[in-house]
């Protein structure tokens, strides 16, 4: 009985590390959703794609990274919603930053760029050029400044 159980215990263990190991994958740009393909085409241009891949793991969607030329990533959800922006010290493109955060960081640190945005389902999260990392909700509000 106690072979059996030891047995049990190995066969889920085994099971439990294969399944939370996560699958990459490169990909072409044809294989992004649609809203990913129209983000980057807008934005960036397809012809400044390094390379992109898919992860996926155990019983959850699909993520996207796509990596361009000059080092910037740009991380995209299942739907190919994008999730971050990072231009690796570099300014991203205002027209992806709400017009409130936009106001507000010209107003408040004229001097600096915004060189990352992440967003989550109830903020977002910049990162200026001088390093400074400020957080808004959803609608553009300024909240903190984040450590």
């Amino acid at each position: 009985m106690k072979t059996l159980m030891n047995g049990i215990v190995v066969m889920m263990m085994v099971v439990a590390t294969t399944a939370a190991q996560a699958q990459v994958k490169a990909i072409s740009f044809a294989q992004l959703p649609k809203n990913a393909q129209s983000f980057i085409s807008k934005h960036y241009s397809e012809k400044n794609v390094s390379y992109i891949t898919e992860e996926s793991e155990f019983l959850s969607s699909a993520e996207y990274e796509v990596r361009l030329k000059d080092g910037k990533e740009i991380d995209f959800d299942s739907k190919g919603q994008w999730k971050e922006v990072d231009g690796k010290k570099k300014a991203i493109p205002a027209a992806i930053i709400p017009a409130p955060v936009v106001a507000y960081v010209k107003k408040s640190f004229p001097e600096n760029d915004i060189v990352k945005i992440s967003r989550s389902s109830r903020r977002y999260e910049i990162e200026l050029s001088n390093g400074l990392d400020l957080e808004f909700d959803k609608k553009g509000n300024f909240l903190r400044i984040d450590d």
